[in-house]
């Protein structure tokens, strides 16, 4: 379509057609963004969950072939310094060179907790870390409590 210089049309887009498409990708992303949060912070969750189903069993693994718990989650890693769990001891349990962390990249609490409910606690801390409420924070036994 030609345009003579007289006509009113111009090149380009009027500033209420910019507003109207900033308008219009905010309103998206206002949409989009928290259900993208939620997605990722379920993921991290589940992958924590898996970490700890994961070194559930490798302490089952430990505790069977040593007749003892690890001492700490290094013991699952590099052979343990007590003599006798480190006679039995056919790890490493684990294949990485550190200890895992949950999916917020930090470390798990373990301790072995004689005469407790359970031979000890492991837990992820949550999204939060050391000092978060117990609702976040996700335990290797909090499978058990839902089953009862």
């Amino acid at each position: 379509m030609a345009i003579s210089r007289q006509g009113s049309l111009r090149d380009g887009f009027s500033l209420m057609e910019i507003l109207i498409a900033i308008a219009i990708l905010g309103v998206i992303g206002a949409m989009v963004g928290p259900a993208l949060y939620n997605a990722l912070a379920g993921a991290k969750k589940n992958t924590t969950k898996t970490i700890l189903k994961t070194l559930k069993t490798q302490i089952g693994m430990y505790q069977m072939h040593t007749n003892q718990l690890p001492q700490t989650l290094k013991d699952l890693i590099k052979k343990p310094q007590n003599e006798q769990a480190a006679k039995k001891w056919e790890g490493p349990y684990l294949d990485k060179v550190e200890t895992p962390e949950d999916g917020w990249g930090q470390t798990f609490s373990y301790k072995v907790t004689p005469g407790g409910k359970h031979p000890y606690e492991l837990i992820s801390y949550g999204p939060n870390g050391k000092g978060s409420p117990k609702e976040e924070q996700i335990g290797v036994w909090d499978d058990e409590k839902k089953e009862k």
